[in-house]
């Protein structure tokens, strides 16, 4: 029988991953610009409260704050003091406020549960969201597909493809993160893999295809490296001949994208890219006000939407976004924790949790890769965003015990 804190867990994941939008859709509908409604304010207020409940009990179970603990809950305080600039003071505020306690929930979840505890979680929420998506197109297809004039999208149970298709980026994720711990569930972990992928690949969602290929690379790249001998040689030549694929990729984006058949302008991301860069640079230090940009109370966010005749929702540009609404400042704040978590991560790789140090990797890179089109880590709910959050908090926490253990008088934190 779970305990109470796992239910919590999976209803922080399934919140975060908006797993749980096909029921505000199936009650009220879903249209451009639409507002909160009863069951939206339900589900975030429900969300608070168990993030307090994981938080508490965490914060019972240990004794002080840790530096990420700090650091992340800083993060979240300074979202929300740009309300102070915010050109839509009220938006900034409520969704400032749902950061807060995403992460603070994140803190609890890392408090409660180990690595490999969530990862299983994770993994089983991503496997039922997708699975769950793949029935409502074979019962339901309306309800399954965004049909557009020139497009046919699936999303499944969520609002749109590329949300469905990081939700199992995650998944994949959380099932490479099985495959390395093993315990004898390899193959429920395998059945997990390939399930999200297809999900991902029948979204059509690039991005998320492109993440979890790079997952299974590096995850494979890693584990032989880690064996050494000819198994180090061997991945240390496969790395150093893709490494140029993925340099002239970078460089040359456009020429990638036209070869597997994809609007080279990213379905015109990157036009929208040349406007927002001149909006980022009228307020740098501190942006618009956090994720107040889009809002339209503001007319230099309406009138890129008019000069592209269509509702322009983001940047699709992670680093962009985070310019746009938090500027430098902010930004600088989310690049120090990633940086931290990497670090994190590296050094918990020398403990007994490698796999663990691994999948706080792969999320980092993956935050990278995601964030090339889309938002990443700024918004409350969205997949990557708790599992950043978490990974590296448990890094920490491995981190420090490993200290403890060579020197037991240090006092644990949460």
């Amino acid at each position: 029988m779970l305990r109470w804190y796992y239910w919590a867990s999976i209803f922080f994941i399934l919140q975060g991953i908006q797993a749980l939008d096909i029921l505000d859709r199936v009650i009220y509908g879903q249209w451009e610009g639409k507002p909160g409604d009863k069951l939206t304010q339900s589900l975030n207020l429900l969300l608070i409260l168990v993030s307090l409940g994981l938080f508490g009990r965490g914060f019972l179970l240990l004794r002080r704050l840790r530096t990420g603990t700090m650091l992340s809950i800083g993060l979240a305080g300074f979202l929300l003091l740009s309300t102070l600039w915010s050109v839509d003071p009220q938006d900034t505020a409520t969704r400032a406020v749902l950061y807060l306690f995403v992460v603070i929930g994140a803190i609890g979840i890392a408090s409660n549960l180990d690595g490999d505890e969530f990862m299983s979680l994770l993994a089983l929420t991503c496997f039922l969201s997708g699975a769950a998506s793949l029935v409502l197109l074979a019962v339901s297809p309306a309800n399954a597909q965004v049909i557009t004039a020139d497009s046919v999208d699936f999303r499944g149970i969520f609002s749109q493809k590329n949300v469905l298709g990081e939700a199992m980026v995650v998944g994949a994720l959380a099932s490479l993160h099985g495959l390395r711990v093993g315990n004898g569930k390899r193959l429920r972990y395998a059945v997990i893999l390939v399930l999200v992928a297809a999900v991902a690949f029948v979204s059509k969602s690039a991005t998320s295809c492109l993440t979890i290929f790079a997952f299974c690379g590096t995850d494979a790249a890693m584990t032989l490296i880690r064996k050494g001998g000819t198994a180090r040689i061997l991945a240390i030549c496969a790395t150093i001949s893709v490494l140029p694929l993925l340099i002239f990729g970078a460089a040359f984006p456009d020429s990638i994208l036209e070869m597997i058949g994809k609007d080279p302008t990213l379905t015109g991301r990157t036009d929208i890219w040349t406007y927002v860069l001149a909006d980022i640079y009228q307020k740098p230090l501190l942006g618009w006000g956090y994720l107040a940009f889009w809002s339209p109370h503001n007319l230099a966010a309406m009138e890129i939407s008019e000069v592209f005749h269509w509702f322009v929702p983001q940047a699709h540009n992670g680093l962009l976004e985070m310019l746009l609404n938090v500027g430098l400042i902010g930004t600088v704040f989310f690049i120090i924790l990633w940086v931290r978590n990497v670090r994190l991560a590296i050094r918990c790789l020398r403990t007994s949790e490698k796999a663990l140090a691994i999948s706080c990797l792969l999320s980092c890179v993956g935050v990278i890769l995601v964030g090339i089109s889309e938002i990443v880590l700024i918004a409350p709910f969205e997949a990557s965003t708790g599992v950043f959050f978490i990974t590296g908090l448990m890094c920490e926490k491995t981190v420090r015990a490993t200290r403890w253990g060579r020197y037991p008088h240090i006092t644990a934190s949460i």
